[in-house]
């Protein structure tokens, strides 16, 4: 009677890389140990896997990867065949996190002119969805625009000039000047 005996490789953590969702993040290339005589499998598992990152490049024991800003963890494996026969198989683990700082951006002029370029004011940034309030002053301190959310304002019947505009997120108050031009 033979006995046969599987022997059970305990899986390899390649390494573990945290990124957070402030600035996009480059191409990365993950790479394992070459052999001619493999076939090597890559599978990501995540929340991107819905399409959400852009798989650039597989070229047999190399993998390049456009990562997505979306936080979560995902996972990078790899097995390896050889002869037709399973081989090894390693993980690697990315993880993206919420940026941790606020991120707004404040034009500080615009055109509303009809030339349909720099029509609105409206602020950008991964953080806009978050605005509570924005509130627009004139030169005077008169209040000459008001919005709940990070609505554009057209600046309608507002002459040239320049204002002060004070938006409340995250329970924080900024306050930054604009310059209306024609």
């Amino acid at each position: 009677m033979k006995w046969w005996v599987f022997i059970l490789l305990p899986l390899h953590l390649l390494a573990q890389e945290t990124y957070d969702n402030c600035v996009d993040i480059p191409v990365q290339n993950y790479q394992v140990e070459y052999d001619a005589d493999k076939e090597y499998y890559w599978h990501i598992m995540g929340p991107g896997t819905n399409g959400f990152f852009a798989l650039v490049n597989t070229n047999g024991n190399t993998l390049s990867v456009y990562w997505p800003d979306s936080i979560g963890t995902y996972v990078i494996a790899v097995y390896t065949t050889r002869f037709g026969c399973e081989g090894d198989t390693s993980y690697h683990e990315v993880l993206i996190e919420e940026c941790p700082y606020l991120h707004l951006f404040f034009p500080n002029s615009f055109t509303p002119n009809g030339d349909n370029h720099n029509e609105v004011y409206q602020i950008g940034g991964r953080s806009a969805d978050e605005i509570e309030h924005i509130t627009i002053y004139n030169r005077w301190g008169e209040k000459v625009f008001e919005a709940d959310g990070n609505i554009p304002w057209d600046g309608k019947n507002s002459p040239i000039g320049l204002y002060a505009i004070s938006v409340f997120v995250n329970n924080n108050r900024y306050v930054r000047s604009i310059t209306l031009i024609r």
